[in-house]
């Protein structure tokens, strides 16, 4: 029997907010497996992931929610080019825009048929670990050159102070919620000897902690992938999110380093289940 997860393990892996995922199980876009008839908490399948994707997919291409529906009940692969041609036709006046929304509709109308290639998940320990690090804001659009920016100032003022890294550079995830019009992210270093606090530089410490972690090969634009290999881990395994999304950057981005050969290992604080349900991990109607 294929295991279920609860709608917040369920909305970190497919990167939907949880808020999202209730509006579009009551539009009928993504409705979960089951609903517990006493709670009314919602519960989801793996093998609802590509559905999710393809959501997420069109949203982020700005496709209108009735539009999805439509594409979601089309009998045919044409019917649904049709709703996209239309919604291609709209967006024409945006001509920056126009080469990258139309290369990319085809791929999103064929992943639904897509299997997912699931990435081998492990479990470490991770010891207490000294850093260095500072908290950004931005909108999720602006994330990239945000981290770039970010890492830069940290590492000049690591230097300017004479301490090495002592491990790879990595982020945390603060917030759960993706609709917000600002994320907050954690930067850090692993570091040898707390740095002096500067308006750059803050002195912190990861707690030792168990970890579910899985090793991402490559750009970021299909690091969905490692998400959802952890979502179905952790509803296969009943594990417990204990803490935020991680990501340490394991073959950084960097000057003649080809896009193929980054590694990042994606992964997220857990604990065996025991006790009542973190917020976040259920629902609440």
């Amino acid at each position: 029997m294929t295991k279920l997860m609860p709608i917040g393990v369920f909305a970190r892996a497919t990167r939907l907010s949880v808020r999202a995922l209730r509006n579009y199980d009551r539009l009928g876009l993504l409705v979960p497996a089951r609903v517990d008839p006493d709670t009314g908490y919602r519960r989801y399948s793996v093998d609802q992931f590509p559905r999710a994707g393809l959501v997420r997919r069109l949203r982020e291409l700005e496709v209108p929610l009735p539009e999805i529906a439509q594409i979601l009940a089309a009998d045919t692969p044409e019917q649904a080019r049709a709703v996209i041609e239309r919604h291609r036709d709209r967006v024409a006046a945006w001509a920056a825009r126009l080469d990258e929304i139309a290369g990319r509709l085809d791929a999103v109308l064929a992943e639904p048929g897509r299997v997912p290639g699931w990435l081998h998940v492990y479990e470490r320990w991770r010891p207490a670990q000294l850093t260095a690090g500072m908290l950004v804001r931005t909108p999720s659009g602006g994330l990239a050159d945000a981290l770039a920016s970010g890492f830069a100032r940290l590492f000049a003022g690591l230097a300017a102070q004479g301490i090495a890294p002592a491990g790879p550079a990595g982020t945390r995830y603060l917030g759960d919620d993706l609709d917000a019009a600002e994320w907050e992210v954690e930067l850090f270093v692993p570091v040898e000897r707390p740095p002096r606090p500067t308006a750059t530089i803050a002195a912190g410490e990861l707690a030792g902690c168990l970890l579910a972690a899985t090793v991402h090969e490559g750009g970021y634009d299909d690091v969905e992938t490692a998400y959802r290999s952890l979502g179905r881990w952790i509803a296969e395994q009943d594990r417990v999110l204990a803490g935020p999304a991680e990501e340490r950057y394991l073959v950084p981005p960097a000057p003649g380093v080809p896009t193929a050969a980054l590694r990042t290992e994606i992964a997220w604080p857990v604990r065996p289940p025991a006790g009542p349900p973190r917020p976040g991990d259920q629902d609440t109607k």
